[in-house]
C-alpha cells in the first residue's frame, strides 16, 4: 500500500443504470487501484437489471450508494459529487474501466493543486464488444487548446480528473444534456482553469451494443450542434450545420465505401465533395471535414490524427481540380 503522505483524497463517482453486466468489473478496477484514501461512490438510477445484487455484494467497498430514480446521467453525477469529500473529483462510467496505477499517478500530479481550479487528462484504451469479439484500439488525447474544444471533444471522459476547487467554480453537470454533459463541462470548466496533458492512458473505454453514444441518434447530434452554437466560431457553426443538412446522404456513402471494402476516410471524402463541391470553397483546412464528420457520428469517432490524412489530401486535391473544370 502506497505512503498516504501528499496523496490527495479522491472521490471517484460511478454514474449507473442497467449496465449490471459490466459495473462489477467497473468496481473493481476502482478498489484495485489500492488508492489510500479513495471514496466510491455509485448513484445508480433504478436499475431493473442485476446493479442492485452487485452492489449490495460490494457494499463494504463503496463510500455511498443507493438505487434510485434520478433525472439522468447529469443528475446522477452531481448527486455523486455533492455527497462526496475528496479534494480530487472524477467519475467513470459504469461500463469503463481505471487501468492499473492511474489514481497513484493521478494523486501525484495534483496534491500540489488541491488549492486550485485545475484538471489533467490523459488517453484510453477503447474496446469494442460485439458478437463475442473483441477489438481494441487507442483512443488518445492532445495537448490542450482551448478554442479546439469548443469546436471538438478531444478530452477522453474517463481520463479527465479534477479538483474540487475546479467543480465549485464551474459548477454543476448541465442535466439538460444525455449526451454531451461532459463536452459542454469541460468547455465551461476550461475559461477558468488550467488543463494539463498528461501523456499517459488512464482508462479503458468500452463501446458495445447498448453504449449510449452509439445509439444517440438525432437527438446527439443535436446536442452537439447547440453546444458549438453556444461556444464556437461562425465559421465551426456554419460547417456542423451544412454536414448535419447532409447526414444521410453521408452515411449512404460510406455505407456505399464498405460495401466495396474501402478502408479509411479518403473515399468517404472525396464521395462527398463530388457530391457537393461547394463545400471546397468553404472550408478553411480540408480536416476540417473529418472532425465535423467525427463528431457527427458518421463513422465511429475516433481521433483525428490517427485517420490517413495523406490519403485524404490526394483525394481532396483531386477533386479540387474536377471541381474547377
Amino acid at each position: 500500500m502506497a505512503q498516504c503522505v501528499n496523496y490527495p483524497s479522491i472521490s471517484v463517482i460511478v454514474p449507473s443504470f442497467n449496465q449490471g453486466q459490466y459495473i462489477e468489473e467497473t468496481i473493481l478496477s476502482i478498489v484495485g487501484q489500492e488508492y489510500p484514501n479513495l471514496e466510491i461512490l455509485v448513484i445508480d438510477g433504478g436499475s431493473i437489471d442485476n446493479t442492485f445484487e452487485i452492489l449490495e455484494k460490494y457494499s463494504d467497498k463503496l463510500f455511498y450508494w443507493h438505487s434510485k430514480k434520478d433525472k439522468g446521467q447529469a443528475d446522477a453525477i452531481n448527486q455523486g459529487i455533492k455527497l462526496s469529500s475528496g479534494e480530487i473529483i472524477c467519475w467513470i462510467n459504469s461500463d469503463d474501466m481505471l487501468l492499473p496505477g492511474t489514481l497513484l499517478d493521478v494523486g501525484k500530479r495534483l496534491y500540489k493543486h488541491t488549492d486550485e481550479a485545475y484538471l489533467i487528462y490523459g488517453a484510453a484504451v477503447t474496446i469494442k464488444q460485439n458478437n463475442g469479439t473483441v477489438i481494441s484500439k487507442t483512443q488518445s488525447s492532445i495537448p490542450f487548446d482551448a478554442f479546439k474544444l469548443t469546436y471538438h471533444d478531444f478530452l477522453v471522459q474517463p481520463s479527465t480528473f479534477w479538483t474540487r476547487k475546479l467543480f465549485q467554480c464551474a459548477g454543476e453537470l448541465d442535466i439538460r444534456y444525455s449526451y454531451v454533459l461532459d463536452w459542454e463541462w469541460f468547455i465551461r470548466a476550461s475559461k477558468i482553469a488550467k488543463f494539463e496533458y498528461v501523456p499517459r492512458f488512464y482508462s479503458l473505454y468500452r463501446h458495445h451494443y447498448s453504449h449510449k453514444t452509439s445509439n444517440g441518434g438525432v437527438e446527439r447530434r443535436q446536442e452537439i450542434i447547440e453546444v458549438v452554437e453556444k461556444y464556437s466560431s461562425d465559421y465551426w457553426k456554419s460547417l456542423y450545420h451544412q454536414l448535419n443538412k447532409n447526414y444521410e446522404k453521408l452515411k449512404k456513402i460510406l455505407t456505399f465505401c464498405r460495401n466495396l471494402n474501402i478502408p479509411g476516410s479518403s473515399w468517404l471524402i472525396l464521395l462527398y465533395c463530388l457530391y457537393n463541391p461547394q463545400i471546397l470553397l468553404v472550408i478553411k483546412n480540408r480536416r476540417d471535414l473529418l472532425v465535423v464528420i467525427s463528431m457527427l457520428g458518421i463513422f465511429q469517432k475516433v481521433q483525428v490524427s490517427n485517420l490517413n490524412t495523406e490519403n485524404s489530401e490526394a483525394s481532396l486535391s483531386h477533386v479540387e481540380k474536377l471541381a474547377s473544370n
